[in-house]
């Protein structure tokens, strides 16, 4: 399944996040993107209903300019040609990703460069243990927590709402691999195929790509996660966009940040203390984790990235209610409590924000059943 020597980038869930990624992609780097579906009942909806195309609005710019591109190639399990996957990027919600990439798994190998972009943790621990269980076949592994803010308008057409950025390491499979060099990342931006392109300009300019260390990485991830934690999950409670909730959060987003933290410096302590054994080495970047990773910067901070600077978006959890689609609930505000429960604290907080999304969830299919 090839067009030219172009390198071949395959992307599993062409949803807000992947679309406007997989768009981009075909804009601004030297590659071609193929989308994948989970049916072929959806694949003849995208190529016959909207001609193969997606279209990204993007709110941002002056008068919210509709940028369209057409996929010359897609694809879903039943359609795929047999060939190895080189580049495989999934933006599934978490809970697919087992689902998603089992049909592909005869292509998929130790050449094989797979990201994840996905909100959420504990996904990579489902891989090692029910996806990819033989480690000399184990794919080169990345992750990518992006900032953008983009929700679903209508049918393959876009609202990308805030441009931010996309953060992106090697993910080691091995949690004592977790501590990297600078040359490790250095390695891996002149030598691995998906990540140059990923980091090449004018892609790495206009998405805003950043590729680092993984502890750097978790720093950010964690940073999103807590964002996540409070925004996506009291938007879908409340039912609003996100700069509904502006000036009047604060308290709620408090509970959860400081609750949460509790239990991800216990889950993530060799992060928590990076600075105390890596501070001042030169082959290890230098991180500032306590002063990021405290409640009351980062409940102003969520606030104004989610209330005010992606004021205009839909939180994804809140289409996914909308929408009556399961919520990540269980990978965000439910890991907290699951990592509660291994650590003995209390969670009482995220298990009510869990509980409340759930029940939001249950009352928006009831009343759609009874129309």
């Amino acid at each position: 399944m090839t067009l030219d020597a172009k390198p071949l980038v395959h992307v599993i869930g062409l949803g807000s996040m992947g679309a406007i990624l997989a768009v981009d992609l075909l804009r601004f780097a030297d590659c071609s993107v193929v989308p994948m579906f989970r049916s072929k009942k959806r694949l003849e909806q995208f190529q016959k209903d909207s001609q193969s195309t997606v279209g990204i609005r993007k709110l941002y710019l002056k008068n919210s300019p509709l940028i369209q591109k057409k996929f010359t190639l897609s694809a879903c399990p039943e359609s795929f040609t047999p060939c190895a996957i080189k580049n495989l990027v999934v933006t599934t919600k978490t809970y697919q990703t087992k689902e998603s990439l089992v049909p592909y798994l005869p292509f998929i190998d130790q050449n094989t460069n797979l990201i994840l972009i996905q909100n959420g943790l504990g996904v990579v621990e489902v891989l090692k243990e029910e996806v990819f269980t033989d480690v000399s076949k184990r794919p080169q592994l990345f992750q990518g927590v992006i900032s953008h803010g983009c929700f679903q308008d209508q049918g393959f057409v876009f609202n990308h709402a805030g441009a931010a950025d996309l953060k992106v390491s090697r993910l080691p499979w091995d949690e004592g691999d977790m501590v990297q060099t600078l040359d490790d990342a250095n390695e891996d931006m002149k030598n691995n195929e998906l990540i140059k392109l990923f980091t090449s300009k004018p892609f790495a300019q206009e998405f805003n790509v950043k590729f680092m260390t993984y502890q750097e990485l978790l720093l950010g991830q964690l940073y999103k996660f807590l964002v996540n934690a409070c925004m996506n999950s009291v938007t879908a409670i409340l039912d609003c966009v996100n700069g509904e909730m502006v000036g009047h959060c604060s308290r709620v987003f408090e509970l959860i940040v400081d609750e949460s933290l509790q239990v991800l410096r216990l889950a993530y302590k060799p992060l928590f203390d990076y600075e105390e054994n890596y501070s001042g080495k030169d082959t290890y970047p230098q991180l500032k984790v306590n002063s990021v990773l405290n409640t009351m910067d980062m409940v102003k901070n969520i606030e104004n990235i989610g209330c005010v600077i992606n004021g205009k978006n839909s939180s994804s959890m809140r289409q996914d209610t909308l929408y009556l689609r399961d919520t990540e609930i269980e990978y965000i505000n439910g890991y907290i409590v699951s990592l509660g429960q291994r650590f003995q604290v209390d969670t009482k907080v995220n298990k009510t924000i869990q509980e409340f999304v759930n029940l939001r969830l249950h009352l928006n299919r009831r009343r759609a059943s009874m129309k």
